[in-house]
């Protein structure tokens, strides 16, 4: 059941009675909100439903989990939004910089 304090945006409320499913499960309420906005940005209603239990050190199973959860019907369209997003952010990450300072170390370089 979603929690609608967890809403991330108003236009989700409006398809209740819809089936909602689970468009991709991560492991902090932070990464999640970032998420469901970039879907709801796109167009996709995203809701947060957080299993998540912070008074515990570590993560402990499902307890661990948030889910992002998005209308039946789009679910297909937002799992391909993350993973294309995902994609962009790894093809970044592996790019050279075009250029590096040169490290001193703290020392002067005179």
């Amino acid at each position: 059941m979603l929690d609608d304090s967890e809403d991330i945006d108003d236009s989700a409320a409006d398809t209740e009675g819809e089936a909602w499913e689970v468009a991709k499960t991560v492991g902090t309420d932070e990464e999640a909100a970032l998420a469901a906005g970039f879907l709801n940005s796109n167009g996709i209603p995203a809701q947060v439903e957080s299993l998540h239990a912070s008074e515990f050190p570590t993560d402990f199973g499902h307890l661990g989990e948030v889910h992002i959860m998005v209308p039946a019907d789009r679910l297909q369209e937002a799992q391909l939004l993350l993973a294309q997003s995902e994609n962009a952010v790894a093809d970044d990450a592996d790019a050279e910089p075009d250029s590096v300072p040169a490290d001193t170390g703290g020392r002067d370089s005179r």
